[in-house]
């Protein structure tokens, strides 16, 4: 139970981490590049209809620069994309370090316990009937997703295994094998769904970083 409690501290460290570290990076460089940009657009030159030279403000750059503007307000907006991409890299992250450190026997207990409330009074014969009725299975699928959210108080874990449980499929099914086993198999494939899910990539977060920039290059060469 204590080696749980601490593998469980782990995990949340390592989702922690990974989102602050690059929430700060994002944020920063969106909120640094948002001021360089308003700077830049308040001090701009510009020339009137009568061909007078006139230097832009703080209160009048967004009428002087109304694209550029635009610009700077897909900046601010891209933070919500930042917050949103952080999250999910960090979702991986620790996914990613449930499958290194080879930990599903941290899972299964709380997977078990959230299959016990849905499927722990139900037969194997008619397990296997409600998975070809289909509509049935959906919705004890469901109801073993909100299980999970009451069985852990880790929301990384909690996360994982409602994502798992969300993606599984039962397609496949060997009805015709005698030993096969309902509860096994949803385990194997909720850990087969997260397995695919533990790909951490930051790619699209580096996107918006490079697009902040792009606006400040864009900005000094058009004002």
């Amino acid at each position: 139970m204590r080696d749980n409690i601490k593998y469980g501290v782990k995990l949340s460290g390592v989702g922690v981490f990974s989102f602050l570290k690059l929430a700060v990076v994002g944020v920063s460089s969106a909120i640094i590049s948002l001021i360089t940009g308003i700077v830049l657009l308040s001090n701009g030159l510009l020339v009137d209809e009568q061909g007078k030279a006139y230097e832009s403000s703080f209160s009048t750059f967004i009428k002087d620069y109304p694209y550029l503007s635009i610009l700077l307000l897909l900046t601010v907006i891209s933070i919500y994309f930042v917050f949103s991409f952080a999250s999910q890299y960090a979702m991986r992250k620790v996914a990613s370090r449930v499958i290194e450190d080879k930990a599903e026997t941290y899972l299964e207990p709380m997977m078990d316990k959230a299959m016990d409330k849905t499927l722990g009074n139900i037969s194997e014969e008619e397990k296997r009937s409600m998975i070809q009725r289909g509509l049935d299975y959906s919705v004890l699928k469901l109801q073993t997703v909100n299980n999970i959210k009451e069985e852990s108080s880790n929301r990384w874990v909690k996360y994982l295994l409602a994502y798992g449980f969300s993606k599984l499929k039962l397609d496949d099914i060997p009805f015709g094998d005698e030993k096969f086993n309902v509860r096994d198999e949803i385990k194997k494939r909720v850990m087969i769904a997260i397995k695919d899910f533990a790909t951490p990539s930051s790619q699209l977060f580096w996107a918006i970083v490079i697009y902040h920039w792009l606006v400040i290059g864009v900005i000094l060469f058009m004002r």
